[in-house]
This record gives structure tokens, C-alpha cells and sequence, in this order.
């Protein structure tokens, strides 16, 4: 090959490695060797090792050397060719200048283009058009290899650098024959080379099409200010700079920092949140104090830590290595740190320290500024030994590197400075300390969002809004803007700015207009993600808003910029009075919070609008509140009184602004204890609590229609607050008032002379007793005595009786119904006491034989039972009065009992009974709805409103409520009270220990219940569970007495500790003492009776087949040989008298503690001279046990009877698992 020939080649692969490797890629080449593995003619194919196992294919074709074809295996998909084509390109230029290759290709084009290249254009203007109709050699590369060298009006130079050489290129004008050409110092190709192409394209870039235009000065300088912000202002020469380089055409701003109004300093609190924090208040001493740590850098502090170490003897300083606290040693950190308050600055700065790692990632919010200000507020007020220190961030934290820090209690004032540099204002932010002016950036100050360090003294900002404008600040502490006039100036800075910072502007002046604007003070209500209410208080001055804690000017000329000075001392008071509506407001500025829950306690919210109305401040916002639906309206009340034949009417009139409220509803809320009520509108009406407990008793007791409460004339004793608010007092509220104040002093009731025909003497409580039945009498009311057992309710009563005879007002007979164990009891003391009455016992087969005439006799007695068997017989009679004892007995609403008596015709009613009260508050309702129809209402009502309350939410409100409103009716003494000769009263428990046989039985029983109770509750649920619980305690409770009593089927023998103990202590016992044995298991009194029988003990035995009761108790009580009375707790629980017993034994425990304290009082009664002990039998760890407790729990009563306890007929959850432990 000819050495021309041979440069050709070797040129044209240069120029093809040159336009398209990446110099990158060339570089990299260098570490491979590739190995040629065929030659067929100009094609050559060569192997190149790389990453994969295999060697990859690369493929060279030279047919064409304008037109070179390659082609590499691996998998390369970046610009240009590869390393191993680049690599393989090398070894083949070697190999060719080596001639160890032959080409076949001998035809060499020989058509060069002209080195100069003239550049289309008009008046120096390149026309891209028919530029791009030229052909141009292009190249990619991922960076561009020229730089430019030299720049003037007509040539631009440049270096075009090639991994091999450098080519120079020129641009230059020659103005005279409006050519524009471009040279390179290459050799030269078909097409114009890359090195023009990439010239051009930076040329474009850097100095545009247009540069060599004469023009071209002018033209830049119109674009540029197009594009500015200062467009139409001013001119590019009064802005800016142009500067012409190697580097281009680049613009410099004559002024610095020049901002526009929409500049973030103008508006950040345009869009500001909300936000609150809560302070926490503590106080001790210790001997490790806590330490705060500011870290700076530069003029900013970065970050806080916190620390703690011990204190010096004088508790003053750290003396010690600092320790900072992180999560790893917090509790030990904790637990050395005595002082709470101390504790709490610990936890308040862990909190201060994680709202700047925050800020590191989202940066610097307003809502974060509050919280910081807040957190260190709470540190400094706090009475904690806190140390506050500051020290460079790339120190470490130790004493030695830490300068401690006052705090001043001197708050920090931002400050702006704006001087008139036409054509800008000089913006300039400072800040005020001490009256030392400082720029925002000065090297003497340390800035963070809750103060600034001068001076080693730590200056707070108290105002969040000036916090966060400081902090947006630091870098730019120097503005410029385009003049635009005073009214741009005042609308874009000045007002918004004065909201924060003191404007330092010497066209601002005071005005000396003696017209002043009119003052209002006002406050603005919003919410805040319906969790928030928020109260903002601003002062208007004709027509502009400020804020107390702001600077704004109270513009009265914009464009002489006066102003009005502001009334200082009604914005402090007003400010200082709007923060001492809250508590919580001491910590708040600006924007004061309160939750929603807060803003309505005791109807705070509403007393606020009022009082502040009341003092001339206007409320805003009151219907914006969406979020809260409540009604923020005062109410208003209005009750009036009106009579009517058994009631009187409570007419009530409520309103929320020109919502009404609706009765029923508040009803319901009363009896839910709730003072929120739903209104018409769906919002909610807020009434004063103490409102509520005022009326809330009408609602309770009262049937309430419309817009009236109907109450019964019986609820005379709960009047007070109606009869002494009422101006003119209606008759009948006089009448009832009298009414409630004789029956409620028992002494001031009008004596009853002894009745004549009585053969007995009364004692002085019995004369009282007596008294207040004839006040009943005379004022045609109900009422039950509801004496302690063993007072003489009977003698009481048959007292009354005779007293009625003698007056003769009435032939009509009295009804007396009792227990069929008391019929007998009655007549033998009528006999007694007054013989002249007569009675008739309305019992027994041959009772119908008198049914006929009733008339012909005083009293009639009669049963329970007998009385729903004859009921047609009594509904045709009429009776003076109609007496129940015992009359718990009809204490069920829905039983024949109830009913029967209800359906009887009586001139008045009364009800005796010893325990009003047996299971719980709702055993009221029937008793007293029999003795005063109506004094309750509704079954339903009742039960929602006093029994459910009473019993099951232990409600001490309603339970004096209900006290009050039985009180006229029922008169109770106790014994303690008007019995205290009667010798004491002691109640012992017996435990029992099982033995083993005994244990073993119990076991297995429990066992057995246990798994079936548990399956039946799985499978039915509780409710239809019932019997299977009640067949389980009833068993065990069995066993508990003896395993005699376990099956009848089989035989479990007769092991019984019980049993043993007893008749342990009657064998003791028996000499010398009298004694009542109770058991609710006949089966058990059997066992009993056979173990006396043995022991040769004589005994009187009683029990629901018993027949001549009469008899027996007369027996035990007159005959000394007869020294035990086994009794079954349901046949002699009531109605004996047994006063020659001194000893009482309970051999098992019964749920109601009452049924327990009757049967124990047959012999603690009036004439008993003996002292009285009675002994419940336990056995331990049983279900008696679990039983005892219940009982305590059943125990609470009220004074006045009022019994709240929690027994109910059946059994939930709680006490399957308390008797079993089995859920």
C-alpha cells in the first residue's frame, strides 16, 4: 500500500474513533488486547475478553472507508462504541502502520472540502434555516471538548481538544464583505468536520444566532429585561451588568438581594396554622441537676441536647462530667434525677430537641416556632435547678467546652430598617436587644427560634410570629426592591411587615389629625380540625384590624405615610383581660386555643360571648363554627306553675337563640346525667349545670307532656326550690309546702290523746308513730311504717284502728292482709291490746260462709293467697282502710299479688313492713304505687330513672332524690334509735372446715357445674343459662351442709363439719340458754332434728307443712323443758316472736342479708332482756364464702332507707365467673 494511501486509512479511522468514542471509553480501552482471528479482504473479526466467560465478537468492515461498519457482542447500550471496538480499532491502525496487513481496497476517494467555511447569515444574523441544509460531520459525546479562547465584537476562538490533537478554530465577520466564516485547522473531509459542527452548536449556546449583528448590545439588554422582574421599572443599565467572556454572555445584578412583594419575608403568615401546647407545673429538690446544651454553628444555633450531672454542696451548679440523655440511658437518667420539675425540663428539652431534628428535614414552620417558644418558656418558668449552657457543635459536650448562660427576662424586638436608595428601598432586618441594634447576620449574636445569645445572656422571643420572621431572615438580612411609590411600599411590606417588626422608615410620621377613628375591640371565633376552638382578639381602628401583640400602623394617609397612634392602655387591658378568661391561655399568644371539650365545660364558651358582649367586645365567627355543632346561643328559661286535680303542671320554656328545646329529650339527657341536648336544628344545646341540678329532680319524677312537666301532689316533699323562687306563691304550692313542714318534724304533729278502748301503753315512739298515721288520715295519704322488726308496727297499727273506732267516722270494715304465718299473730293481739274491735279471719275452707258480711265486723284478715283466690269477693266490697304487711310481698309489678291489691276500693292505704327494701331500690315501686297511685309513674320510668341508676351505677344523687321523695310516707325507726334499753346484739361467723370426704364430694360437684354451665352458656348464651347456674349454687350450697344432701339417688354418706359444730355448741348450750336454728334446706333441718334426737336434746320443729304455729311458738316460749326451735328460713323468717331465745344459729348464708337479720330479730325484739348472739355457719373456701361477700356489698343503705345495693334475679357473667372461676 502506498504511504499515501496508507495515511488516508489510518486518518479515516482516527476521525471515525474521534466522532464516535467517548474519551471515557478510550480510556478504558487501553486495558484490553483483543486478538484478530480472520481477515476476509477489508472486513476483520476480532476476539476481545471481557466480564462474560466467553470472549465477545467484534466485527470491523473498512469496504468503505467513508463509510465504516462495526459491530461488538457484549451487551453496550451507551453512546458511541464500545471499549473492545475501541480496543480492536487500535490494534488494527498498529497493524496497518506495521504493514502486517494487507488491504484489497485500493480505490481512496480524493474529494476534500475547503478548510474555511462560509456560514449563512443576514446583517451579521446566522440563518439557522439554510444552516441546517448543510452537511456537517456530527459526533456525540457526553461532554463538549472545546473551549472558547478569545472573544471581541467580530472573532470568537477556540480549542477543539481531541484524545489525540488539538484543532483551532475561528469565527470571525468581515464586515466590509458581510462574510461570515469558520476555519479549522484539521486536514479537511468530504463533509464540514465535527469540529465545526460541535463549534457551532456551543457558539448557539453561549453567545446566540445573533451575536455578530451590529445590534446585537441592544438586542441582549430588551431580552433580558423581558425576562425580568424588573421590566417596565427600570433600565438594564440602572439593574444590571453585562459582562462578554470566554465563557459567554452572562448578566450581573448592580444590587443585591433585590426581592419583589410576593418574596416569602411579605408573606409568611399568610397561610399560618394554628397551634397549641399545654404547660406542666411540679416542684422538689435533688441532688443531680439538669443542663441544657445549645450547639452552634456559625451564627445559628443547630441543635439542643440535654444533659444532667451532680449538683455542687450548694446545689447550685453542675459540678461534674456531663451525661447526656438519649434513649439509651433514659431511665437511668431518670431514676437519678429526684426533682420532678427537674424531670420534667428533661422531658420538655427531649421535646425541644426533636422539633430540630424535624426542622433538619422539613425545615423551619410557624407551628414548630410555637411549640419551641412554648417548650423553653415551660423550662425557664419552671422551679428546676436548669442550667442553661451554649458550645460549638464540633466540640464535644463537656464543661470545659461549654460557657454557660443566663437568661434575661428582656424579650428580643425585630426591627426594620428601610431606606430610599432610588431606584430600590434598602431593606435592612436588625434586631433590638437591650436597645443595641444588631443585623439579623451579626457575627455577636446566636439565633434560634425561641431566642438570641448576645453577650453570653439568652434573650427570648415571646411572639412566635417574630420568632419565625427573624429566623426567615438570617439570609437575607438585606433586601433591596424597586421603588414603585410609597403606596406599593406601604401595601407589600410595611403592613404586613408591622405585624411583627418595629418599621424604622422616615416617611412614616404621626398624624396630627384631631379627627380619630372610632375604636372597637373584637374577637374572632374559628375552628381548627374540629378539635379546636380558636379565639383571636384584635383591635379595629375605623377600618383597620391590628393585634394587640403587633406593630401594625393605623394608616390615615397612605401617601404621606402618617399614621394614628395606637391606644396602648385599652389594648393591654383588653389583652390582659382576654388572656385571663383561660388558664391555659398564660402560654398561648396570637391565636388562643381551647378543645372543643374545654370551650363547653360548665358552659364556658357561652358565659364568655356574654361577658365579653357585656363589655362592648364584638364577637365574629359564632356561625363558622361547621365543625362544632353545637349551639353557642345562651339559653333561655322560663317556668311557670299552674294546678291540677292530683297534680300540679311545671310549665317550661327553654330556647337556644329561636331553637326550642324539646322536653322529652331533655329528659332523657337528665337521666343519662348528661347537660347536652339535641335541638330541632340537629345542633346541640349546652345547659348551665348548675341549671340541671336545680331541675333535673321535675324531670325525674315527673310525667312530662308538651312543654309541661306533670307532678304528682305526693311529691310535696321536693317543692323547696318552686315555692321560694315563685313571686306569687299559688295557693296550692302554699298548701303543699305547709304540708312537707309538719309531716317532716314528727313532735310538731298534733298529739293523739291515748286511744280509749286500748289496752296497752305506748312508748313515746309508738305516741309518734300513732301521730303521724292520724296526720296520713287527716290528709287522705298513704304511708308505710316500716319500723325495725320487733318495734310493735302491729301495735301501732291496731292503736290507729281504735282510734277510728272512737271517732265513728266510717261503719266500713279494715282490710289487714298479711303472710299466712301472721294471721293468727294479728288476731291474738287485737284480742289483747283491743278487744272491743272485732275481727274476722277471712281464711280457711269456710271463709265463704262470711263473705256476706263484711260489715258486721271492725277488721277483716286475711292471706295473700287467699286474697287472688277471692278477689271477686273484695272488689265488691269497700274497705276504710287496706293494710299490707309484710308488704315486700307485692313487691313485684307484674305478679297476681300486685295486681289483686291494686283492683281493691279503699277510703286509704297503708303497708307495714320491716325491710321496704329486700333486693333492691325497684322493690319501691309496687309498694308505693299501691300506697299513692301515680308518686312514680310509669313501670319503665321508674326503673330508667331511679332503680337503674340506684343499683346498677350506684348513683348517690338519685338515691337522696328517691329519699326525699318517700320520706313524708314512710316513717322508720331502728332499734339503736328508740329501743336502747334492749341488751346487745352480736353477730359471730362459725368457719367450718370439710374433711376430706366432704371436700372431695364438693369438688367433683363444682367441677361437673362448672363444665356443663360453661358449655350451656357456649352453646344458649347467659340469659338462657339461668336455671342450670341456679341448680349448680343451690347444689354445692347443699354440700356445704352435708354430703347427705348431694343426690338421693346415690349415697354420698353423711359428712358434714357443719352439722359436728353445731350440735357441738347446742350440747353446750342447752343448759342454760334457749336457741333458734335456721336453715333454708328442710333436708338439712332433718339432719339436724335426728342428731338431737340422738343426743336426747328437746326441740320444737317448724316448717312450710308445719301446721298449729301458734302452738309451737307457744310451747318453745312457755315451756323451759323445749330448749331448740328448728326453723326453715322461708316459714318462721317473719311474724314469730321468739324472745325467749337468747342464741341464733344460721346454718347457711342466704343472698339477701335482710332475709338473714329478720329471722335473727324473732328474738331481738321488744321484751327480749337477754343479750342476743347469733352465729352464721361458713364453710371455708366454698362458695359460702363468695356469698359473704355479696351480702357485704348488699349492705349500703341509705339512712332513710333507701337500700342500694346490686342484687338481681338473676346472674351475668361477673358472677358465674365469681362463683365458678370459670370465664
Amino acid at each position: 500500500m502506498k504511504s499515501s494511501q496508507l495515511n488516508l486509512v489510518l486518518a479515516k479511522l482516527r476521525e471515525y474513533l474521534s466522532d464516535n468514542a467517548d474519551f471515557v471509553i478510550v480510556g478504558r480501552a487501553y486495558s484490553y488486547y483483543p486478538t484478530l482471528v480472520t481477515q476476509n479482504n477489508d472486513t476483520f473479526l476480532y476476539e476481545c475478553n471481557g466480564s462474560e466467560i466467553e470472549p465477545y465478537d467484534v466485527f470491523i468492515d473498512l469496504s468503505d472507508y467513508y463509510n465504516i461498519k462495526t459491530s461488538c457482542s457484549c451487551k453496550y447500550h451507551g453512546v458511541g462504541i464500545c471499549k473492545h471496538l475501541v480496543a480492536a480499532f487500535k490494534n488494527l491502525m498498529q497493524q496497518i502502520e506495521d504493514e502486517t496487513i494487507d488491504l484489497t481496497n485500493k480505490v481512496v476517494k480524493n474529494e476534500f472540502l475547503s478548510k474555511i467555511t462560509e456560514i449563512p447569515h443576514k446583517d451579521g444574523i446566522i440563518d439557522t434555516e439554510k444552516l441546517n441544509k448543510m452537511e456537517f460531520a456530527r459526533q456525540n459525546n457526553y461532554y463538549t471538548p472545546l473551549n472558547f479562547t478569545a472573544v471581541n465584537k467580530n472573532r470568537v476562538d477556540a480549542v477543539y481538544e481531541d484524545f489525540r490533537e488539538d484543532f483551532f478554530l475561528s469565527f470571525n465577520i468581515k464586515r466590509k464583505t458581510n462574510d461570515l466564516l469558520l476555519k479549522c485547522s484539521c486536514e479537511g473531509s468530504k463533509m464540514i468536520c465535527t469540529h465545526k459542527f460541535t463549534f457551532l452548536k456551543t457558539f448557539f449556546a453561549k453567545f446566540g444566532k445573533d451575536y455578530f449583528a451590529d445590534d446585537f448590545i441592544e438586542r441582549f439588554k430588551q431580552r433580558t429585561m423581558e425576562a425580568s422582574k424588573f421590566k417596565g421599572l427600570l433600565e438594564f443599565d440602572q439593574a444590571f451588568e453585562m459582562v462578554i467572556s470566554t465563557e459567554g454572555i452572562s448578566v450581573k445584578e448592580k444590587i443585591k438581594n433585590v426581592v419583589d412583594e410576593g418574596n416569602k419575608m411579605f408573606n409568611l403568615f399568610a397561610n399560618d396554622r394554628k397551634a397549641f401546647y399545654l404547660p406542666s407545673e411540679n416542684e422538689e429538690t435533688a441532688a443531680y441537676g439538669v443542663g441544657i446544651a445549645l450547639s452552634t454553628v456559625d451564627y445559628k444555633i443547630s441543635d439542643v441536647e440535654v444533659f444532667y450531672g451532680k449538683l455542687d454542696k450548694a446545689k447550685k451548679n453542675l459540678s461534674t462530667k456531663f451525661r447526656e440523655i438519649s434513649d439509651i440511658n433514659f431511665s437511668e437518667a431518670l431514676s437519678k434525677i429526684e426533682d420532678r420539675n427537674d424531670k420534667d425540663v428533661v422531658i420538655q428539652g427531649i421535646q425541644l430537641s426533636e422539633t430540630f431534628d424535624k426542622e433538619k428535614y422539613s425545615g423551619i414552620t410557624i407551628e414548630r416556632t410555637k411549640k419551641q417558644i412554648h417548650l423553653f418558656s415551660s423550662i425557664v418558668k419552671s422551679k428546676a435547678s436548669i442550667k442553661l449552657y451554649c458550645y460549638k457543635a464540633k466540640d464535644s459536650l463537656t464543661k470545659r467546652n461549654t460557657t454557660e448562660i443566663t437568661v434575661s427576662d428582656k424579650e428580643v424586638i425585630p426591627v426594620l430598617k428601610i431606606t430610599d436608595k432610588k431606584p430600590f428601598y434598602q431593606l435592612d432586618f436588625k434586631l433590638k436587644i437591650e436597645d443595641e441594634l444588631f443585623a439579623v447576620n451579626s457575627t455577636k449574636l446566636l439565633i434560634t427560634s425561641f431566642g438570641v445569645i448576645a453577650n453570653n445572656q439568652f434573650y427570648r422571643f415571646l411572639n412566635p410570629e417574630r420568632a419565625f420572621a427573624v429566623v426567615n431572615s438570617i439570609d437575607q438580612a438585606q433586601m433591596n426592591i424597586v421603588h414603585k411609590g410609597i403606596d406599593e411600599l406601604k401595601s407589600t411590606v410595611i403592613e404586613p411587615m408591622s405585624r411583627v417588626y418595629e418599621i424604622d422608615f422616615k416617611g412614616i410620621k404621626t398624624s396630627k389629625s384631631k379627627v380619630k377613628p372610632a375604636i372597637e375591640k373584637h374577637v374572632y371565633l374559628s375552628d381548627e380540625e374540629g378539635k379546636f376552638v380558636v379565639l383571636q382578639p384584635l383591635v379595629q381602628y375605623g377600618k383597620t384590624l391590628v393585634s394587640p401583640e403587633g406593630n401594625e400602623k393605623v394608616w390615615t394617609n397612605s401617601k404621606s405615610l402618617s399614621f394614628q397612634k395606637r391606644d396602648k392602655t385599652l389594648e393591654e387591658d383588653f389583652f390582659k383581660n382576654f388572656k385571663a378568661l383561660h388558664p391555659k391561655f398564660e402560654h398561648q399568644s396570637n391565636y388562643f386555643y381551647l378543645s372543643v371539650e374545654e370551650a363547653l365545660k360548665s358552659m364556658w364558651l357561652m358565659q364568655v360571648i356574654d361577658q365579653l358582649k357585656s363589655e362592648n367586645v364584638r364577637v365574629f365567627g359564632l356561625n363558622d363554627l361547621k365543625s362544632i355543632k353545637y349551639n353557642l346561643n345562651k339559653p333561655t328559661f322560663s317556668v311557670g306553675l299552674s294546678s291540677g286535680t292530683d297534680w300540679f303542671d311545671m310549665n317550661v320554656d327553654i330556647a337556644f337563640g329561636n331553637q326550642k328545646v324539646n322536653l322529652k329529650k331533655l329528659q332523657k339527657a337528665i337521666i343519662k346525667q348528661s347537660n347536652f341536648v339535641e335541638l330541632n336544628d340537629g345542633s346541640i344545646g349546652v345547659l348551665p349545670k348548675e341549671w340541671i341540678e336545680k331541675y333535673k329532680k321535675y324531670f325525674k319524677l315527673g310525667n312530662v307532656k308538651k312543654d309541661k312537666i306533670e307532678i304528682s301532689n305526693f311529691q310535696f316533699n321536693i317543692i323547696d326550690e318552686l315555692y321560694e323562687e315563685e313571686t306569687n306563691v299559688p295557693h296550692f304550692l302554699t298548701e303543699l309546702h305547709e304540708k312537707k313542714k309538719r309531716i317532716n318534724n314528727l313532735k310538731s304533729l298534733k298529739p293523739i290523746p291515748h286511744p280509749k278502748g286500748l289496752n296497752a301503753t305506748l312508748r313515746a315512739y309508738q305516741e309518734e308513730g300513732l301521730n303521724w298515721l292520724v296526720f296520713l288520715h287527716e290528709n287522705q295519704l298513704g304511708g308505710c311504717l316500716a319500723d325495725d322488726m320487733g318495734l310493735g308496727k302491729t301495735l301501732q297499727t291496731i292503736a290507729f284502728f281504735q282510734y277510728l273506732k272512737n271517732q265513728k267516722s266510717t261503719t266500713l270494715p279494715h282490710l289487714v292482709i298479711a303472710p299466712t304465718s301472721l294471721i293468727f299473730n294479728w288476731a291474738a293481739e287485737i284480742e289483747k291490746f283491743a278487744p272491743k274491735l272485732s275481727v274476722l279471719s277471712f281464711i280457711g275452707p269456710k271463709r265463704h260462709d262470711f263473705a256476706s258480711s263484711f260489715g258486721d265486723f271492725d277488721i277483716i284478715l286475711t292471706t295473700y293467697g287467699s286474697l287472688i283466690k277471692d278477689i271477686e269477693i273484695h272488689v265488691k266490697n269497700k274497705y276504710n282502710y287496706i293494710i299490707l304487711d309484710e308488704s315486700q310481698a307485692i313487691k313485684n309489678p307484674s305478679s297476681q299479688r300486685f295486681k289483686a291489691v291494686r283492683l281493691l276500693k279503699g277510703f286509704n292505704l297503708l303497708a307495714l313492713t320491716g325491710t321496704p327494701i329486700e333486693n333492691n331500690t325497684f322493690d319501691l315501686y309496687s309498694q308505693f304505687s299501691f300506697l299513692n297511685p301515680g308518686i312514680f309513674g310509669s313501670v319503665k320510668h321508674f326503673k330508667q330513672t331511679f332503680s337503674d341508676e340506684i343499683d346498677k351505677n350506684q348513683d348517690e344523687y338519685t338515691s337522696e332524690l328517691l329519699s326525699r321523695m318517700i320520706h313524708p310516707f314512710l316513717l322508720r325507726r331502728t332499734k339503736t334509735q328508740v329501743a336502747k334499753e334492749l341488751p346487745t346484739k352480736t353477730e359471730v361467723v362459725i368457719y367450718c372446715e370439710m374433711g376430706q370426704r366432704q371436700r372431695q364430694v364438693y369438688n367433683e360437684f363444682k367441677d361437673y357445674f362448672k363444665q356443663k354451665i360453661n358449655d350451656q352458656i357456649e352453646d344458649e348464651g347467659i340469659n338462657k343459662s339461668q336455671m342450670y347456674i341456679l341448680q349448680g349454687l343451690t347444689k354445692l350450697r347443699q354440700i356445704c351442709n352435708s354430703t347427705a344432701l348431694a343426690d338421693q339417688e346415690k349415697d354420698y354418706g353423711n359428712e358434714s363439719a357443719k352439722l359436728d359444730e353445731l350440735v357441738r355448741h347446742l350440747t353446750e348450750k342447752v343448759g342454760g340458754h334457749k336457741i333458734l336454728v335456721f336453715s333454708q334446706f328442710v333436708g338439712m333441718l332433718h339432719l339436724v332434728k335426728a342428731r338431737l334426737e340422738e343426743e336426747g336434746i328437746l326441740f320444737e320443729y317448724l316448717d312450710g307443712q308445719s301446721k298449729n304455729r301458734e302452738e309451737k311458738v307457744n310451747n318453745f316460749q312457755n315451756n323451759d323443758k323445749i330448749r331448740v326451735f328448728l326453723i326453715s328460713l322461708k316459714a318462721g323468717g317473719t311474724g314469730l316472736n321468739l324472745t325467749e331465745a337468747d342464741y341464733v344459729y344460721l346454718i347457711d348464708p342466704w343472698w339477701n342479708p335482710a332475709v338473714e337479720s329478720q329471722a335473727i330479730d324473732r328474738c331481738y325484739r321488744i321484751g327480749q332482756d337477754k343479750k342476743v348472739m347469733a352465729y352464721r355457719m361458713i364453710c371455708k373456701d366454698t362458695i359460702e364464702e363468695k356469698i359473704v361477700q355479696l351480702q357485704d356489698k348488699k349492705k349500703t343503705v341509705a339512712t332513710d332507707v333507701i337500700r342500694v345495693d346490686k342484687e338481681s334475679k338473676s346472674f351475668d357473667s361477673n358472677d358465674v365467673e365469681r362463683f365458678f372461676g370459670m370465664l
